[in-house]
């Protein structure tokens, strides 16, 4: 009988993407393969095509993502202009949150049950609790590089300075603060759903080096060069990616594409876009540049420019090859799409890994960032003028694409998880 793997994720739609990718390559290596995921991305399953009928959907309830809806200066987990306003913001997403998260463990371990394996990543990095009350192995699948090293502060920083030996200090400090914060709602769970003791204090997966468990980074060692402190068990795939969907534009977006100047795509990745707007507008007249804005609908009606073309969706698959210039925040999963795109990429990082994603785009040579908390039209103008007329920048994003398609993470980390089973 074929073993059943769960993949266990939450977080946005760049954190569920490369899971359904792996999910399928899993399923086509002959494996019963489920996702675990919020209830509110089952429009990845049930409307957009993109996933593949062996893979099951096994929902689950809550996601504290949804609570950090982005407003300015008072986001959760971000430095602002405002420090103390963004610390206030971030204790009342806790507290908030504290609620949501014993329900969605309980709901999260009911949907795991009956698997063979679980696979986990940072967004749900309470699914280690999960298979050891099931009594299963996990395997830790990582979009960023989180396991401790001193060759680099912690990717979940926003300050991308060198600490020197601190540097794994940095991510000890990091992954404990995020135990600490939800210790109590996991150990709850624990209890109430397999009847185990409360974990330590201390996270544990800050343990020896030598008993890390298997964990697999989903991204190239074209852009994150592997750490010569890393343990064997900490494997770098490659990129997760689904095949190019069978997508047909709406033709008004085809149109606009095939008249603009300086086409490029911006997408901010976060509910709050709509404050951006008229600091979009004078910043795309000043640089002559036309722009399809991924954006909430509601929105739509409040954009004045010829110069921005409004969509709700579109896969970053088709998009990004037909336009000149990427611009986002610096997300995982954005990244690797405008790095594969071959086209420059300018990062607007906000929180959590964006400013590591954006700091590795500027050291490859392939584009340019300005975090989100000092953007404004003029410094955005110039940058993007700079990404559309710069040819070196040019140059090395074809060249790191054409590298990157020689790569086949899901290929490597299926053959690790066969090895493991």
């Amino acid at each position: 009988m074929s073993k059943t793997i769960t993949l266990l994720t939450s977080g946005t739609r760049g954190d569920i993407i490369p899971y359904i990718a792996l999910g399928k390559g899993l399923a086509e290596a002959g494996y019963n393969v489920r996702i675990a995921a919020p209830r509110g991305f089952a429009n990845l399953f049930n409307n957009m095509g993109e996933v593949p009928s062996p893979l099951r959907f096994a929902p689950f309830d809550g996601n504290p993502t949804d609570l950090m809806v982005e407003q300015g200066d008072f986001t959760p987990f971000t430095l602002g202009t405002n420090l103390i306003r963004s610390i206030q913001a971030t204790r009342a997403f806790l507290q908030k949150a504290r609620h949501l998260y014993r329900h969605m463990l309980h709901s999260a371990a009911q949907a795991c049950r009956g698997s063979d394996l679980l696979i986990h990543g940072l967004p749900t990095i309470w699914g280690a609790h999960i298979a050891e009350g099931l009594g299963i192995p996990a395997v830790r699948a990582n979009l960023q590089p989180l396991t401790p090293t001193r060759e680099f502060p912690s990717a979940l920083l926003p300050f991308r300075f060198s600490l020197g030996i601190g540097n794994w200090l940095s991510h000890w400090a990091v992954t404990q603060a995020t135990w600490l914060s939800w210790r109590s709602e996991i150990n709850h769970a624990r209890h109430a759903d397999f009847g185990l003791t409360p974990a330590h204090w201390l996270d544990p997966s800050l343990q020896a080096d030598s008993a890390q468990p298997l964990t697999l980074n989903a991204f190239s060692e074209i852009v994150v060069p592997r750490p010569k402190d890393w343990n064997a068990n900490q494997r770098i795939t490659g990129y997760w990616k689904l095949d190019s969907p069978d997508w047909t534009p709406p033709q008004a977006l085809q149109h606009f594409i095939d008249s603009a100047k300086n086409p490029i795509a911006i997408g901010f990745g976060s509910p709050g876009t709509q404050g951006y707007l008229p600091m979009l507008e004078e910043a795309l007249h000043m640089a002559n540049a036309q722009a399809v804005l991924t954006l909430p609908s509601k929105w739509h009606g409040e954009i004045k420019s010829q110069n921005i073309f409004p969509i709700e969706y579109a896969p970053h698959e088709w998009l990004y090859q037909r336009v000149r210039v990427a611009v986002h925040h610096g997300g995982a999963g954005t990244t690797s799409a405008s790095l594969h795109a071959g086209i420059p990429t300018i990062t607007l990082p906000l929180a959590i890994d964006q400013f590591f994603w954006a700091e590795r785009v500027e050291k490859l040579g392939v584009g340019l960032s300005i975090p989100q908390r000092k953007l404004n039209a003029q410094n955005l103008a110039q940058t993007i003028i700079e990404a559309l007329n710069n040819k070196d920048m040019g140059l090395k994003s074809k060249a790191i694409s054409a590298s990157l398609s020689q790569e086949n993470g899901i290929e490597l980390a299926v053959r690790q998880i066969r090895n493991l089973l």
